[in-house]
């Protein structure tokens, strides 16, 4: 979950305008890749989902999802589009245009800020909605402490098993390779922690301790995720 300290009330105006008139060069995918921002304190390029090239439709649901006021607003209003079918790749290329352009006029920092939030938290919503059954099965999973209620887990992976709706050797993979990811971008995240524990700001910093402490529960919950289901 993301707070960013630039509202989306304090953007919308900006976005609307640059939703109004989008960059009428449509960004490659190449430079898509460019755009970095911050999760559980790792940097995230997003490579999976691409975007598209966006129709008129994608910018009126790309507004009614920053127009509403705060994050919380912002993120329910994702959940919304995504339910009603309407969140695509074309909005998240929306995203991109109005990102874009603010860029070209030099918006504000914060504006950029927020706005490269929303871009991640459109994208991973199309992830989520494109996951396959074994990664969806590890969401639901990750919101248990396997050390506290190891039998609820294991009952959950029987279950799956047993209805056929997730092989163990997905599942077993996708674990795998979630730990992976994790201990590949072990050295980048001892980089970014040593240049933001720097910082005069104690927002930030809390922010980077939060970063961290989730960053360690994920691969704690991970690893045992994934003792369970080689033993099952």
């Amino acid at each position: 979950t993301f707070s960013p300290t630039y509202t989306a009330r304090n953007m919308s105006a900006t976005v609307a305008a640059a939703a109004a008139r989008p960059s009428s060069r449509f960004p490659s995918s190449r430079r898509f890749n460019a755009v970095r921002t911050h999760t559980r304190g790792r940097s995230v390029v997003r490579r999976v989902t691409q975007p598209e090239e966006p129709q008129p439709d994608d910018f009126v649901t790309f507004n009614a999802i920053v127009g509403g006021g705060d994050w919380s607003v912002v993120q329910a209003q994702v959940r919304e589009a995504a339910v009603s079918g309407r969140l695509t790749p074309g909005v998240l290329g929306a995203a991109y245009s109005v990102y874009e352009k603010c860029k070209e006029t030099a918006e504000a920092p914060e504006v950029l800020k927020t706005l490269e939030n929303v871009i991640l938290l459109l994208t991973q919503t199309l992830q989520q909605l494109d996951a396959t059954p074994a990664v969806r099965l590890i969401d639901e999973l990750m919101t248990i402490d396997p050390f506290v209620e190891g039998d609820r887990v294991k009952a959950a992976v029987d279950d799956a098993y047993a209805k056929g709706s997730v092989a163990p050797d997905d599942l077993k993979g996708s674990l795998q390779m979630m730990l992976d990811g994790m201990a590949e971008q072990d050295e980048a995240w001892e980089k970014h922690v040593a240049q933001a524990s720097q910082t005069s700001s104690k927002e930030e910093f809390e922010q980077l301790l939060a970063h961290a402490n989730g960053r360690m529960e994920a691969q704690r919950r991970l690893t045992q995720l994934k003792v369970i289901c080689d033993a099952r």
